[in-house]
């Protein structure tokens, strides 16, 4: 895909990555000639993950770069009745899996705890903090045997 064609939410814009860990995916790019990280878009070309590499892109003037396409879904969660909302992202295998009013396991500095689902968002559809937490599992899914 052309670089020009990848689109940036502000959000990635204004959050830089830290000068060790861009140091560092630098030489590994320097070292393999390839990018450290995949570039994942949406489905109108906006980017979801990657952004390292995508600087680096730019940095080094490539024109055209692999990419993949995913979804990223937000959900904002209680943990009691009319309490503060928090957000956390779903893992890939829970995308489309879960809705309002379902419960899900998440860690939180009190370790593990089940929360109540109040909404579920497409990633960009509004403005989602970077680094967003993961969801574990959802209430009723089977035991991870691996």
């Amino acid at each position: 895909m052309q670089l020009q064609e990848i689109k940036i939410f502000p959000w990635f814009e204004i959050t830089k990555p830290s000068t060790e860990k861009m140091c560092e995916k630098e030489k590994e790019f320097q070292e393999t000639g390839l990018l450290p990280t995949e570039i994942i878009l949406d489905d109108q070309n906006r980017l979801l993950d990657g952004y390292i590499s995508y600087l680096l892109a730019v940095k080094y003037g490539l024109e055209d770069v692999p990419v993949k396409y995913g979804r990223r879904q937000v959900i904002k969660a209680h943990h009691k009745e009319h309490g503060k909302r928090y957000e956390w992202e779903l893992p890939e295998r829970l995308i489309d899996q879960v809705a309002a009013g379902d419960k899900v396991m998440i860690r939180n500095t009190r370790g593990l705890r089940w929360v109540i689902v109040d909404v579920v968002e497409e990633y960009g559809a509004c403005e989602h903090p970077l680094g967003l937490r993961m969801v574990i599992k959802k209430k009723g899914e089977p035991r991870n045997k691996n």
